[in-house]
């Protein structure tokens, strides 16, 4: 459903359409610009069909692990304060039809031995291409990366990252503390957020905007009133910066 000025009001999927599917395939509706409908010359809401065709995920041809422990000497010269290579992050990557990769984005604000290793990891990095109706297509997928890399290959560090402790009455009552009066629109919204080790959102930016600063702005309002159970390094309460979806959307 598209409204006079173009946006999405609102998407759905046939009945009997997989959750997972519907639920990707009204994300891609619901991101798209749209040329209004015309009624006499003049834009009026509307409707329109779209065909979402996705193929099956790339996936790995070999162990990522073994890829990683490759790359520490890459990042060797990178001296860290506690003389530990170690994070988590999502690693987006291109994947072309032959399986190699094209390219890979990192989130934002990560530390610079880790932009070492995902240069090394693009190059060692090869995949069994997506397909579509049984053809190969490029496609991108997600790629969790756990780096463990230690000056001690003896040590192991336990990483854990942080979850949103807030109750479903808290969350309500943020969402209607901060979702703007006289709209009724939602979109998904990815935030750069830091966590301190008390549980609280310290900073938050904005890396996949809505196009919308006054949702932008709502989704950093729900955030800061949000609590989280922090990140914990061996157990122990750390800060932590990690990218965040977000559904901004009216209460309920």
């Amino acid at each position: 459903m598209v409204d006079a000025e173009g946006r999405v009001t609102g998407a759905s999927s046939p009945p009997g359409t997989a959750d997972r599917l519907a639920a990707a395939a009204q994300c891609v509706a619901a991101t798209m610009r749209y040329e209004p409908a015309t009624l006499d010359g003049e834009p009026v809401a509307g409707k329109v069909s779209l065909d979402v065709g996705f193929p099956s995920p790339p996936t790995p041809s070999q162990e990522v692990r073994r890829a990683i422990e490759y790359c520490q000497p890459a990042i060797d010269h990178l001296a860290t304060l506690s003389g530990a290579y170690e994070g988590q992050l999502d690693l987006l990557v291109r994947v072309g039809k032959d399986g190699r990769v094209v390219e890979t984005v990192l989130p934002e604000g990560v530390l610079p031995w880790m932009q070492e290793a995902a240069k090394c990891l693009a190059e060692r990095l090869s995949f069994f291409p997506a397909r579509l109706k049984m053809v190969a297509v490029e496609s991108w997928t997600v790629v969790p990366i756990d780096f463990n890399l230690t000056s001690n290959p003896h040590e192991r560090v336990r990483l854990d990252a942080p979850t949103v402790r807030s109750d479903d009455a808290q969350i309500i009552a943020a969402y209607r503390k901060c979702y703007p009066p006289d709209r009724d629109d939602e979109q998904v919204i990815n935030y750069r957020i830091t966590v301190t080790n008390g549980g609280r959102v310290r900073k938050a930016e904005v890396v996949r905007s809505s196009g919308d600063e006054v949702l932008d702005q709502a989704g950093h309002c729900i955030l800061r009133n949000l609590i989280f159970v922090p990140a914990r390094r061996n157990g122990k309460n750390v800060e932590s910066t990690l990218t965040w979806p977000i559904l901004v959307r009216p209460p309920v």
